[in-house]
């Protein structure tokens, strides 16, 4: 009973995690979040406070990323795009997502999008505090800088309005906040 609770509790938001750390790599994601949950439930009962649990799993997913392609061919650009559009991610977004290295785009995702506790990304990442701010600091900024390139002029939201769901509402809220801070309309 407790297993089936924590893959209820934490599912689709590591779904939606690995999605977006993988840059829309659908398939991948899915072993990697379901390997990541089989792994968790096995643990549940150590893992019992849903942010050291959700803070684990997401560790899981990032150690088990392949480092190297190898002959896998992975997603085309418009599967990854349509897997990421699935999350309420513009193509805009997407693009801006595309333009940061993977570090930079897990910090992103895990404090900004997740907004996971400062010291579980630390952790992920392996920073030191001072570390992580810079880094976050960094992605934030080149993130907003492709997007206000891929869209000039007042720049739309960097996800679809129509999308619904709580990770589609977060990101939402955060462009938001981070486009009334660029001076641009939101």
């Amino acid at each position: 009973m407790l297993r089936a609770a924590f893959r209820d509790l934490h599912g689709a938001r590591l779904h939606g995690f690995a999605v977006l750390v993988t840059l829309g790599d659908r398939r991948l994601a899915e072993t990697l979040a379901a390997q990541a949950l089989a792994d968790g439930a096995r643990h549940a009962d150590t893992l019992r406070h849903p942010d050291r649990g959700a803070a684990w799993l997401r560790a899981h997913v990032l150690r088990a990323i392949p480092r190297r392609r190898g002959r896998r061919a992975g997603p085309t650009d418009d599967e990854r795009r349509a897997a990421l559009a699935s999350l309420g991610v513009s193509g805009a977004a997407y693009d801006s997502l595309a333009s940061l290295d993977a570090r930079h785009r897990i910090a992103l995702v895990a404090a900004w999008i997740e907004a996971l506790d400062t010291r579980d990304v630390e952790g992920l990442l392996h920073a030191r505090p001072a570390v992580l701010a810079r880094l976050l600091a960094n992605a934030r900024h080149q993130f907003l800088e492709a997007y206000l390139r891929a869209e000039p002029g007042p720049a739309p939201l960097p996800i679809d309005p129509a999308a619904s769901g709580p990770l589609a509402r977060r990101i939402r809220a955060i462009a938001e906040r981070t486009m009334a801070r660029a001076g641009s309309p939101a």
